[in-house]
């Protein structure tokens, strides 16, 4: 029986009344045909097939793509299951799964017989069949379901929260906290420690701003209180653990200091030099940094083992990750202390390196830079986002094409929703420096010196929608239009400045597919990710998946596992193609350890060829010493040959 090679197709055959076989075939069980008894060789299956569910059984589940017999020689093994232990079934499944089309793994699960069919050997074990289809699309691939996915964070979750290096240092229990700057952010971490019953100061010089914070605190958690999310003693509890203070003296009896002010390293510097010569000798102090180097933020500090960065996302009082970032000079006390914080405060805590953007902003560099050149290519701001996961606010990053495309391929938000290079959807505004200061300033500490670090400069357009005024949602304007609040709304005038942009750059425009959009910007992750692996910036790929899902939005698909179950060769293979298309973009040099991994993968394939290919050989030759000896015996012969 031939089946297509676009759907692949189960089909399953088993005993039917009298001794006939029901062969079941399709899309799924329930097209059925009544043989009557085996089927023999020439009417559609083999001797060789029959002889296996002879020595087998009558229950063999097996799929078929069409060429199931080049199929069966690449595995090594038989394209059926049939009555064999539980194990053997998964084992052989999951080897055969690698050669579907789209190289895209099916997803199994246990499936019981129906009461016609004959009992496994094995009670209460069923065979397994695919759960989805794969499509034959070049960037098609398997979805899990919504509960598999978060079951498969979770897991990696805690594996990130389990740090070996930190075993044996238990974290001392924060029970006091001070949080400077009254700001976005700093309202919202202290948000996150009244919530938990720790008592916080927040501190801030300016005291309107700060009399403005605690309002907008207020008004949050009387949100709550009327949806009933919280009682009125846990409201009254929320708002007593919150004091306001002017000056930095406020936080000299508490546990942990957490900075929370704008992106300037004089600024925080300056900060940290003040905490210092107030707080007592164990507290520990931390910088909600989100790309600064932190072991230049604290190079002014006596206590280098009491420093951490702890990056919390906007807003911190709802999203769940927090990236703890290791000093050079960090304990391990401390940091066993930060990841107890942040499990304390409901936080995913991710151990990560000190580097510029640390795992989730350094990866989404390369991430925004792809989206900026599609827009600059041909492609609209909707276009990218569609297709992409919601890893950013394209609010400043693209236009629709763009932003469907990232949506469509599974993330909560697309590029242009998220303003560059602060991918925490809070405007322009907030991290957007004078586009020609900064092409002439040498500081790695801008906040748009990624786009412009080497090769092709990624900010020509967002340039433009900066100096027109035009800074995001807070400007009621950005790449889209949010003059009717903040749902986006296309802008024409938008999409024909990117034309122009992209006539004056000398860039012809061109229709991008919308698996053009997803590898560029997908892949783009994906290499920086190995390449942050290579530096050992990130424990595992695992904790850049729960960075992706709990920091960007990236709940439905992350970029590692999309690698993974793409296969390092495509991966590879694409890469090299962008990276031919791109010359001057260098963020599409190959990451080490996808050359390693393509190696490691090759190595083991030759293993297992040459041990199958010595298996077969030496059964070979006890078949053909059995035979010897049974004609040996018939001739009456007392001794082998």
């Amino acid at each position: 029986m031939s089946l297509t090679h676009s759907q692949p197709r189960l089909a399953v055959s088993d005993p039917g009344p009298g001794g006939g076989r029901v062969r079941r075939s399709g899309p799924g069980p329930t097209c059925c045909r009544r043989t009557p008894g085996p089927v023999p060789a020439g009417r559609g299956i083999s001797a060789a097939r029959q002889s296996r569910r002879r020595r087998f059984g009558s229950w063999a589940v097996y799929v078929s793509n069409g060429c199931n017999r080049s199929i069966t020689k690449d595995c090594k093994m038989s394209s059926w299951v049939g009555r064999m232990p539980r194990n053997l079934q998964v084992r052989m499944m999951s080897g055969y799964k690698r050669f579907l089309p789209g190289s895209s793994p099916l997803l199994f699960q246990s499936i019981s017989p129906s009461p016609s069919s004959s009992p496994l050997l094995n009670p209460g074990r069923a065979p397994l069949r695919p759960l989805l289809s794969v499509k034959s699309s070049p960037t098609a691939r398997t979805m899990s379901t919504k509960n598999e996915v978060e079951a498969r964070i979770r897991q990696y979750a805690e594996e990130a929260c389990n740090v070996k290096e930190l075993e044996g240092f238990e974290g001392k229990q924060i029970k006091s906290g001070a949080v400077i700057g009254a700001g976005t952010m700093g309202g919202g971490i202290a948000m996150c420690l009244a919530e938990k019953h720790i008592q916080v100061r927040l501190i801030d010089k300016d005291a309107s701003m700060l009399q403005n914070c605690f309002e907008r605190m207020k008004t949050y958690w009387n949100s709550s209180l009327s949806k009933g999310k919280i009682t009125r003693e846990e409201w009254e509890n929320r708002l007593k653990c919150v004091d306001l203070s002017n000056t930095v003296e406020a936080c000299k009896d508490v546990d942990i200091v957490i900075e929370a002010v704008f992106e300037d390293m004089k600024v925080k510097k300056e900060i940290f030099k003040q905490i210092d010569q107030v707080v007592a000798d164990d507290t520990i102090l931390a910088s909600n940094t989100s790309t600064l180097n932190i072991d230049h933020i604290f190079s002014d500090v006596s206590r280098p083992h009491n420093t951490v960065g702890l990056h919390f996302f906007s807003p911190a009082q709802v999203m769940p990750l927090l990236e703890v970032i290791r000093g050079e000079n960090s304990s391990k006390q401390t940091l066993s202390t930060a990841m107890k914080l942040g499990k304390t405060l409901g936080k995913s805590p991710v151990l990560a390196g000190n580097c510029f953007g640390f795992i989730g902003n350094r990866m989404f560099e390369s991430y925004t830079k792809e989206a900026l050149f599609l827009l600059e290519e041909g492609a609209l701001p909707h276009e990218v986002s569609a297709f992409l996961p919601p890893l950013c606010d394209l609010d400043l990053l693209g236009t629709r094409q763009v932003d469907e495309a990232i949506q469509e391929w599974g993330m909560v938000m697309g590029p242009s929703g998220h303003w560059i290079p602060h991918p925490q959807g809070t405007g322009a505004g907030r991290s957007w420096h004078s586009p020609c200061s900064v092409r002439s300033s040498s500081s790695t500490e801008k906040g748009v010196e990624c786009l412009i670090r080497s090769g092709r400069y990624a900010g020509t357009i967002a340039d433009k929608l900066v100096l027109s005024g035009r800074k995001g949602q807070k400007t009621q304007g950005g790449f889209y239009d949010y003059s009717q609040g903040r749902n986006p709304v296309r802008d024409t005038s938008v999409e024909e400045m990117i034309g122009k942009v992209s006539q004056e750059l000398g860039i012809p425009r061109r229709k991008i597919q919308k698996e053009e959009i997803v590898e560029r910007c997908i892949l783009s992750l994906v290499n920086e990710g190995y390449k942050i692996l290579d530096e050992g910036m990130a424990r595992s790929w695992t904790d850049i998946d729960v960075v992706y899902a709990y920091g960007y939005g990236a709940r439905n698909q992350q970029p590692m596992t999309y690698a993974k179950e793409l296969g390092t060769k495509k991966v590879l293979e694409r890469i090299r193609k962008f990276q031919r298309q791109l010359p001057d973009v260098p963020h599409w040099k190959p990451a080490q350890g996808i050359l390693d991994a393509l190696r490691d993968e090759d190595q083991l394939r030759a293993q297992q060829q040459k041990k199958s290919w010595n298996h077969h050989n030496r059964s070979n030759r006890e078949t053909r010493d059995s035979r010897r000896m049974k004609t040996v015996r018939k001739k009456g012969a007392t001794e082998p040959l």
